[in-house]
């Protein structure tokens, strides 16, 4: 089931004229950079996009401007599934599965940052269901990274905010216990709060 709905999301993402895919993300970025959190001194964490994921270079140079420190997703055990968060300070290379990472990543660049320490995560999807479960490209890489939001009881830690196109919603029913479950979503239309008790 999540491989054929995987596939279809996949399809309908890239399917956006490159006119149209950068308009739309724009639109996105948009929505989070009028969030709370997107604010000076904040960290947070965004990816850099590959397989025609919502683009985040409008994210990056509002980034820039409030002088909010960019860390990014790093793939630093690939056999155990593994991901770090590095400072987005300078030039980046491509590293795993051809994902853009900073130059010296992962051996010789700054101090990584747990996940837990930032003040936004915003998180690449391929698909995202009406309760804010994440449909990712089948790595589990976030789900591991981010397990520790199952396991806590009063602290809210960082605001987990989806970052999609509208038509990467689905109501089909595909998620497993482990999936990542959002807080938010941002895509073309705006920015969705998903309830808590869902």
């Amino acid at each position: 089931m999540k491989v054929k709905l995987r596939k279809e999301l996949r399809t309908a993402r890239r399917s956006l004229a490159p006119a149209d895919h950068d308009l739309r993300s724009r639109l996105a970025a948009a929505a989070i950079v009028r969030l709370a959190a997107f604010k000076s001194g904040a960290r947070i964490a965004l990816y850099l996009p590959f397989d025609r994921e919502v683009d985040t270079a409008a994210l990056l140079v509002a980034a820039r401007r409030l002088g909010i420190r960019v860390f990014v997703p790093v793939v630093s055990d690939l056999r155990h599934r593994r991901l770090r968060f590095y400072p987005l300070t300078g030039r980046t290379r491509r590293g795993t599965f051809g994902i853009s990472i900073p130059q010296g990543a992962p051996h010789r660049v700054a101090r990584t940052v747990a996940p837990r320490w930032f003040d936004l995560i915003v998180v690449p999807l391929v698909g995202v269901d009406t309760k804010g479960r994440r449909l990712g490209m089948g790595g589990g890489f976030y789900d591991r990274a981010l397990a520790f939001r199952r396991h806590r009881k009063a602290w809210k830690g960082p605001r987990l905010v989806g970052f999609g196109f509208d038509r990467q919603r689905t109501a089909c029913v595909f998620a497993d216990p482990w999936d990542v479950r959002l807080d938010a979503l941002a895509t073309e239309s705006g920015y969705e709060n998903f309830p808590k008790d869902a």
